[in-house]
């Protein structure tokens, strides 16, 4: 299986113009060049990598339509069959208001676009992956602090144990009211990144909604030191494994801590807060449970549908299997415990609550101008074609777990 659904990748196109005639303005735009390179490259890649990519007319007229949607109120009384095609519509809006530039509204369309047509899918503007970049240049201390953006528009904190955010009270799922001072309101995730980017040591401060309701202001400590993807813990009944997330790495790391305890006891997988990764190394976690040559999931991507067997001659035999997941715990996390839940059902059992329910994985790619692109690339599931996307996983017992 490939390891491109998480990984970089820049694509150069071309632009074909419009066979609407252009005005001297429209042709002479110095970012024209920049835009049609940018909507040319997202082309590129979402006929070739989405899952289910729409029709190229359908799509155009949505994009039109976002278009018209991010434009703003000179505008608004445009209609999706203003103009022939996409491009022609930008460029005629160059024509009428200059003040903004075509590659802006390329981006503010795929901005606004990608949501709609992927339920996984969006936009980073190349200005906000270049301010992150440059924050991170200048600055390595951070929060070891996730954000993300719940379906009522609230930003939704989610510290990683031990770190900062969580040593200064930040609790999982506390809403983010201000950073030093300013609301968040209207903010996008890419912009408080950057602003959560500071010098080691430096503190920032976070007004939060806890959990509980509870309004608190809080000091965090920006730190340097790197997360700690993996923790083992031994106890008198077998070991604990705490896996944050399946990056490159994570398997062979896995591996190596199982590997220094040949007669398992009881493993328990925490996997709390856990949103995926790289589901090839979340596959070869799983596949030192397995005889050599089991089919542990299949899947289907633009190629069409395919089986993973195991490939890995290890396998690893605990007297149990305790797995530990929550409402985060998503995507490469869930094909690890489907898979053991399914493949082993008489060793593994599951505590917490029921899980996000992705049963995809996704594209990130570089587009041309700087910008990056996620769309759902593939569909997962069980070597018994049980899927639980958009359902979740449910526990086998509901909260028994000790909280963080």
């Amino acid at each position: 299986m490939s390891h491109r659904f998480l990984t970089a990748r820049v694509v150069v196109a071309a632009w074909l113009y419009g066979h609407a005639a252009l005005s001297a303005q429209a042709v002479t735009d110095a970012t024209e060049p920049a835009a049609a390179g940018l909507w040319r490259s997202f082309l590129e890649v979402y006929r070739k990598e989405s899952l289910e990519p729409l029709a190229a007319d359908v799509l155009d007229e949505k994009a039109r339509a976002s278009l018209i949607a991010t434009a703003g109120p000179r505008f608004r009384t445009w209609k999706p069959d203003h103009n022939p095609s996409f491009r022609t519509m930008v460029a005629e809006m160059a024509t009428s208001d200059g003040s903004v530039t075509q590659f802006d509204r390329v981006e503010e369309t795929l901005k606004d676009l990608l949501p709609k047509i992927d339920r996984y899918g969006h936009y980073k503007t190349a200005s906000d992956i270049a301010q992150l970049r440059n924050a991170l240049r200048q600055n390595s201390g951070g929060l070891h602090l996730a954000l993300e953006v719940s379906p009522d528009g609230r930003i939704l904190c989610f510290p990683m144990d031990d770190g900062p955010a969580a040593l200064a009270g930040v609790k999982h799922g506390a809403v983010l009211l201000e950073m030093d001072g300013r609301s968040v309101e209207g903010k996008s995730l890419a912009a408080l990144q950057f602003a959560s980017v500071g010098p080691p040591g430096s503190p920032i401060h976070f007004k939060v909604r806890q959990p509980h309701g509870k309004i608190e202001e809080l000091d965090i400590i920006r730190t340097d030191k790197p997360v700690q993807i993996i923790k083992m813990v031994e106890n008198p009944l077998g070991i604990t494994l705490r896996i944050l997330r399946f990056d490159a790495g994570t398997a062979k790391t896995t591996k190596s801590l199982l590997a220094s305890h040949p007669k398992l006891g009881r493993l328990t997988l925490d996997l709390r807060g856990n949103s995926g990764g790289l589901r090839e190394e979340a596959l070869y976690v799983a596949s030192m449970f397995f005889p050599e040559g089991t089919v542990l999931c299949h899947f289907s991507d633009s190629s069409g549908p395919g089986i993973q067997r195991d490939g890995n001659e290890v396998t690893l035999a605990p007297t149990s299997i305790r797995i530990l997941q929550d409402q985060r715990t998503a995507s490469a996390a869930e094909l690890l415990i489907a898979v053991l839940k399914e493949g082993l059902p008489e060793k593994t059992r599951i505590f917490g609550t029921r899980t996000y329910g992705k049963a995809h994985s996704t594209l990130h790619t570089l587009l041309e101008g700087g910008g990056e692109i996620a769309v759902t690339e593939t569909r997962l599931s069980t070597a018994a074609d049980q899927s639980w996307d958009q359902t979740g996983i449910p526990p086998d017992e509901a909260n028994p777990t000790p909280t963080r």
